[in-house]
């Protein structure tokens, strides 16, 4: 056999053994209502930084990844954020309302981590709830889990 025959089927086996599968139509967009902020930074140390509420909807997602036995992973990736969450500046010792903004949720470049997407059969994959930790810039997705319901 000449070496280019040889690598050129090896390069097929290779190529043969999985591939990701991803399309748009595994794509979602979803508001989320349960959102949590933690660690939020005040200028002083007499004021206390509070989100009061939020409107932010997440982009995310699926993607398979395939072999010649069936699926080897499912992969949940996030795409982006939008939206805006309310913040209010009180004093901590009278809680009056010092200063409150509206800010946009993208101001900050935040890394995604999501710890355990499940996806059951005959059952939805739908985001529950986020978390913005503001020292880290790591927002954490949390999944509903029809076994802890």
């Amino acid at each position: 056999m000449e070496i280019n025959t040889i690598i050129g089927e090896e390069l097929q086996h290779l190529l043969k053994e999985g591939y990701v599968m991803e399309h748009d139509n595994f794509k979602f967009r979803q508001q989320v209502i349960k959102c949590e902020f933690y660690n939020l930074e005040s200028f002083s140390n007499d004021y206390d930084m509070e989100v009061t509420e939020s409107d932010i909807s997440i982009t995310w997602q699926v993607a398979f990844y395939l072999c010649d036995m069936g699926i080897e992973n499912f992969i949940v990736r996030v795409i982006g954020i939008d939206g805006t969450y309310h913040m209010e500046m009180r004093d901590k010792q009278s809680d009056e309302l010092i200063q409150e903004d509206d800010k946009n949720i993208v101001e900050i470049p935040w890394s995604f981590k999501i710890d355990d997407a499940t996806l059951y059969l005959s059952s939805s994959l739908e985001i529950e709830s986020l978390d913005f930790n503001f020292r880290t810039k790591i927002c954490d997705v949390n999944f509903y889990d029809k076994n802890t319901m």
